[in-house]
């Protein structure tokens, strides 16, 4: 599995919004339309895009009753006893990830409140965000996507959104990471995977139907605001990177089986070496791009997350934050950084 994509849903929220939003259809779908505004010195124009109602196609979706996950779970304290606990989530799951186990379940129930990157079950709902977050991903400058892809990627694409049943000719007025994040999803799909079944949204929704606190480490507009800040170049290479994961399907339903054996394992080590794998370059350009995805997507989110979960425990609040794994492990990573800055971290068993 290609090296954005692995990332993408260990790290972003958001997009599993995409891809509940964005399933393939079928005669079991229902379309929904929402719209995106797209406005130029001269015009104002509603773009529709159209979206399908969930669909649970997962294949090996029965496993074994005995089977055991023991994802990682830290516990930090600070000297006056306060805690907060760091648990990395994968943002797509499957059915025999739940019930979670004991020491989660434990850990969770006994906090004060829940921390997440999104509140996307919030988001999902609130029609006016949607559209708000969704225009930071349109052309505003009367150009298209035919203008800042190469011809044989553009025509890969649609290709590719058409056999999805999702394309339509108003999509040429949103940029790159949009058309990604919705072929990437009907590769989650195929590979049985389910965004619903998303550790951050199994959370979410106990919390909403508990009353308990929410707590956002980012918002859905921040990931939308920084997608759309990725220059021309990195979203057209990540596009390739979704093309080319999609055409090759095994050995992407591969990667995701093995990116969902480390998380679901626990293996520390393992984890953040499979996330951060030496990439052989194709050339410089290549390098360059990718160093500007991963300090965006990954290294300046991590510190930020860790100055949240440094203020959550100051605060004497016992606060359960859920965020991607990628934030979480090894070097860099917010587990790491609250211990070199003096906190007592352990894993949980």
């Amino acid at each position: 599995m290609k090296k954005f994509v692995a990332l993408i849903i260990c790290a972003v929220l958001v997009f599993s919004f995409a891809a509940c939003d964005n399933k393939i259809s079928d005669k079991n779908n229902t379309a929904i339309t929402t719209t995106a505004t797209v406005t130029d010195a001269t015009t104002t124009t509603e773009v529709p895009v159209t979206t399908t109602s969930i669909v649970t196609t997962t294949e090996e979706s029965v496993t074994p009753e005995d089977k055991e996950i023991t994802p990682l779970l830290y516990k930090v304290t600070d000297d006056d006893n306060n805690v907060t606990w760091l648990f990395g989530s994968i943002h797509i799951g499957k059915e025999y990830f739940y019930p979670l186990p004991d020491y989660v379940i434990d850990a969770y129930e006994s906090s004060d409140a829940l921390a997440v990157e999104a509140d996307i079950v919030s988001f999902a709902s609130d029609f006016t965000a949607q559209t708000t977050a969704l225009s930071k991903l349109v052309y505003t400058d009367s150009t298209t996507i035919k203008d800042h892809l190469p011809k044989e990627t553009y025509d890969k694409a649609v290709e590719i959104l058409e056999e999805m049943g999702v394309y339509n000719s108003l999509l040429d007025y949103y940029m790159p990471f949009m058309w990604s994040s919705m072929i990437e999803s009907g590769m989650t799909e195929h590979a049985g995977l389910d965004a619903n079944l998303g550790i951050d949204m199994h959370f979410l929704n106990d919390a909403h139907e508990n009353n308990k606190e929410i707590i956002e480490v980012e918002s859905a507009e921040f990931q939308y605001n920084m997608m759309a800040s990725f220059s021309a170049e990195l979203q057209c290479i990540i596009l390739e990177e979704a093309i080319y994961s999609y055409e090759h399907p095994v050995t992407t339903k591969v990667g995701f089986k093995s990116l969902l054996h480390l998380w679901e394992s626990g293996d520390e080590d393992a984890l953040y070496k499979y996330l951060n794998t030496e990439t052989e370059f194709e050339s410089d350009e290549e390098e360059t791009l990718y160093n500007e995805y991963n300090n965006e997507m990954i290294t300046n989110r991590n510190i930020s997350m860790t100055d949240f979960a440094e203020d959550a425990l100051k605060s004497g609040k016992e606060v359960f934050i859920c965020v991607g794994a990628a934030h979480v492990v090894g070097e860099g990573g917010m587990a790491g950084q609250l211990k070199d800055r003096g906190y007592n971290v352990e894993i949980v068993r």
